[in-house]
């Protein structure tokens, strides 16, 4: 479901009036709200010029920036965070949240006398996408103060529309008509901020909700991650890994996709779906839009909330054992699947003794950029072996064609910086110790490494030697006593 907001330009000062109150979206009554404890993220494609403002931002990326931030200390269980620039393309329908100067509606016309429009997407109460247009043929600065027309004030606009997706209408066209002094009303004023009946509504949408979970540091992988192209059919990109210890262990296991785009992938798989499995391949659960799940409010009260909608997440306790995830597109009988981009992340929330010992992903090793990423976060303070593989001509014993013949691999710090790089296993200066570990590849042109790392962020590429491509593994080993 799709509804649009107008913000019209006829200048008025209203009179206050404490009467009636704010007024709510809804949708055959039910009113609509994010999922609690949700970070918005805001795409802002608003130029990537400069120019000084009369309020002293210096581009209009700026003054939407300060819009968001005075909406979020009245946001207890939401907030908005933003990307400046954003490398999005704006589209209608893609469950990104963006703002940008356009001269049409996507593809519609501005009504007159109209300065911007927000697009509302929802299902089921709760909000999926929303995006803002700003009426690019509107003179625009940003200023406090009286309105200045012709030259309208974003600032004031911005934080108008930005109220739209917090969940509130315009007060001023409700049935009955409320008649309060608000920045929702639906005509720009001399009113340039936020009034208390649009802070009494956003306490009322998000002033309750689940607490917020800190996820405790501890000397463990706390977070593994990979990430590669997965393809059609039995091309995908699977994820692996193995939880240590006596206890059961809740994790969430969530998969990111189209979001990726935000950082420049320009590939980036459009909409996806994850399915856990045991190691006796019984699945356990599946995801396709992880805001509809019973766990949303949960996940995200862990801030491991996925940035776009149809992005996938699984809250799980999980007992010691083997594990694989599966990262695929989303396909129906209208639906083809498709192939792109992906990033399969496990997250350890520290509810036991119990921990992640391993992680791994198998997925095609491409040229340039297209190539298989793994990454580890180890908590705590001290160091922590590990062991880290790339591996390819071994998967032909498990039935897996098209290997990559020779895997390249590189460890690098969350610096960027080369922690160390292999391309035959046997050449590292640390070959005995992973054979002692176990941990020694069956052919010689797989690659290896044994490393005790400092608590931090870091990752592991794996490239065909010569720029050859085909399907590897990569994997990461926790080498410290399992509990």
């Amino acid at each position: 479901m799709k509804i649009r907001h107008f913000f019209t330009a006829v200048a008025v000062a209203f009179i206050a009036s404490t009467s009636f109150g704010y007024v709510r979206e809804f949708d055959n009554g039910i009113p609509l709200a994010w999922v609690k404890d949700r970070t918005v993220v805001m795409q802002l494609s608003l130029g990537t010029g400069t120019r000084t403002l009369r309020d002293g931002f210096t581009s209009f990326n700026d003054s939407a920036i300060d819009a968001l931030k005075t909406w979020n200390p009245h946001l207890a269980h939401l907030q908005f965070s933003w990307v400046k620039n954003s490398p999005v393309t704006p589209a209608e329908g893609d469950d990104e949240m963006s703002v940008m100067f356009d001269n049409k509606i996507f593809g519609s016309d501005f009504e007159s006398g109209t300065l911007a429009v927000t697009m509302l997407a929802f299902r089921n109460g709760n909000f999926e996408e929303t995006d803002t247009i700003f009426n690019k043929a509107v003179a625009w600065d940003s200023y406090r103060g009286a309105l200045t027309p012709p030259v309208f004030d974003f600032h004031r606009v911005a934080i108008h529309e930005f109220g739209h997706t917090v969940g509130l209408d315009h007060p001023d066209q409700a049935k009955p008509k409320q008649n309060v002094v608000a920045i929702m009303n639906s005509q720009v004023s001399n009113l340039d901020t936020l009034a208390q009946d649009d802070i009494n509504g956003a306490t009322a949408i998000y002033g309750t909700g689940p607490a917020y979970n800190l996820i405790p540091d501890a000397p463990v992988l706390m977070d593994l991650s990979a990430r590669g192209t997965t393809y059609t059919g039995n091309n995908v990109l699977i994820g692996g890994f193995i939880v240590q210890g006596s206890q059961p262990v809740k994790l969430v296991v969530r998969c990111l996709a189209f979001s990726l785009a935000s950082y420049g992938i320009s590939n980036a798989l459009g909409d996806s779906v994850i399915e856990l499995h045991d190691a006796n391949n019984n699945l356990i659960g599946s995801n396709d839009d992880w805001f509809t799940s019973p766990s949303a409010e949960t996940i995200s009260s862990y801030h491991r909330d996925p940035p776009n909608s149809i992005e996938s997440a699984l809250l799980v306790t999980l007992n010691p054992g083997n594990y694989t995830a599966i990262v695929k597109s989303y396909s129906d009988s209208q639906q083809a699947a498709t192939a792109g981009v992906a990033l399969f992340e496990v997250y350890d929330l520290r509810k036991s003794a119990s921990r992640l010992g391993n992680v791994s992903a198998r997925g095609q090793v491409g040229t340039g950029d297209n190539i298989l990423i793994g990454g580890l976060i180890i908590g705590g303070s001290t160091p922590k072996p590990v062991v880290v593989r790339a591996l390819g001509p071994t998967l032909t014993q498990f039935g897996v064609t098209g290997v990559l013949a020779d895997p390249y691999l590189e460890l690098r710090d969350g610096n960027g910086n080369l922690v160390e790089a292999n391309n035959d296993w046997q050449q590292s200066p640390e070959a005995a110790i992973i054979s002692a570990d176990g941990k020694a590849p069956s052919n010689t042109k797989e690659s290896a490494m044994a490393r005790t790392l400092s608590p931090g962020n870091y990752t592991a590429l794996v490239r065909g030697v010569g720029g050859t491509t085909g399907t590897a593994l990569v994997e990461v080993y926790d080498e410290s006593a399992s509990p």
